[in-house]
């Protein structure tokens, strides 16, 4: 005969085990983003975002410099000035920096080397690229750049993000023209 009430009594020390268990992972993640937060990212650590694509795309997409317009933000204007050439504008707080870089191609992927750069190590953005485990392409971004206040290992990894989606989807996700994208009072 099947004694109910233990079976009951099981299923409750059953769920009571599995709220345990939740709680116990929502504060662990709960953590792991506070962490992340109040840690600040410096941009020359490196960032990786994984893409749905061949690594030769890869290579030619971060070699279009309107593509690089795009996905470091609206700070940031890229344009060839010759063959392997470009030039980087960056717009922070009412002034414009102009960075001219050489683009090498390396055993690793890509670098935005400066151009006075040369012999010695300064700016500099490297696009590293490599098979990912379960397909696609691995896309690590390290930067050094004459804006440091702009450029953070959040501002490389947004790049990274703009970049896949661009190259998977066709287009960059964004708020603008959405209800919820509402001006802000720093915005009028």
């Amino acid at each position: 005969m099947v004694d109910f009430g233990r079976v009951v009594q099981n299923a409750n020390r059953v769920v009571d085990s599995a709220g345990k268990a939740v709680n116990d992972a929502g504060h662990t993640v709960g953590g792991f983003v506070r962490r992340a937060v109040d840690r600040p990212v410096d941009a020359r650590k490196p960032q990786t975002v994984t893409v749905a694509a061949p690594r030769a795309q890869v290579m030619q997409f971060w070699r279009d410099p309107e593509n690089l317009s795009k996905v470091f933000g609206d700070h940031v204007r890229v344009e060839t000035v010759e063959a392997n050439r470009l030039r980087w504008t960056w717009d922070t707080a009412g002034r414009s920096t102009i960075w001219d870089t050489r683009v090498d191609v390396t055993s690793e992927g890509l670098a935005f080397v400066g151009e006075d750069d040369a012999d010695t190590p300064g700016p500099r953005v490297v696009l590293a690229v490599s098979d990912a485990p379960r397909g696609g392409t691995g896309m690590t971004l390290r930067a050094e750049v004459p804006a440091p206040d702009l450029v953070t290992g959040a501002w490389t990894f947004t790049a990274l993000y703009r970049a896949r989606a661009l190259m998977q989807t066709g287009e960059i996700p964004t708020l603008q023209g959405s209800p919820s994208a509402r001006e802000s009072e720093g915005d009028a």
